[in-house]
């Protein structure tokens, strides 16, 4: 039993955790509520728009007087992500938005919920929950829309 016990260490090893995590999942919503769709898929298929590729998440973390910042991507259409746990614990500000693939998405194309302030404890996952994004998809001839 010792022995076993002794090989499974070795091949699993342990992992050091230096930070905290922030786990979210993510709907992207039409701006036009004349759409029959409550929401839209990241390839939302309209004229004007071209797919919505990643996900990004910023953050800026305050630890004793200096602000860290870095950021995270996930494929759109996994619908949700997990960092590693690499955020300094202190008190962080995080946002969301949405990137095509040529950049970041144009400012005024969609709406994006306000930064949240969270605290980041060492070891431990910050969920931001469920996050909706509210992609321009109609009328692009007069507005900028999702990824054009």
């Amino acid at each position: 039993m010792a022995i076993a016990t002794l090989l499974c260490l070795g091949v699993h090893g342990c992992n050091t955790v230096d930070g905290g995590a922030v786990e979210l999942s993510w709907k992207l919503r039409p701006a036009s509520s004349s759409l029959p769709d409550k929401f839209v898929d990241c390839d939302s298929g309209k004229d004007g728009t071209n797919p919505v590729t990643k996900i990004r998440l910023d953050w800026v973390v305050h630890v004793d007087g200096t602000d860290h910042s870095g950021s995270d991507e996930w494929p759109c259409n996994d619908n949700h992500g997990v960092t590693n746990f690499e955020l300094p614990p202190g008190k962080a500000l995080l946002s969301v938005s949405p990137l095509c693939e040529t950049g970041p998405a144009l400012a005024g194309s969609y709406i994006a919920p306000a930064a949240e302030q969270r605290r980041v404890i060492l070891g431990e996952t910050v969920s931001l929950g469920a996050v909706e994004l509210v992609v321009l998809v109609s009328y692009c001839g007069e507005q900028p829309c999702i990824c054009e």
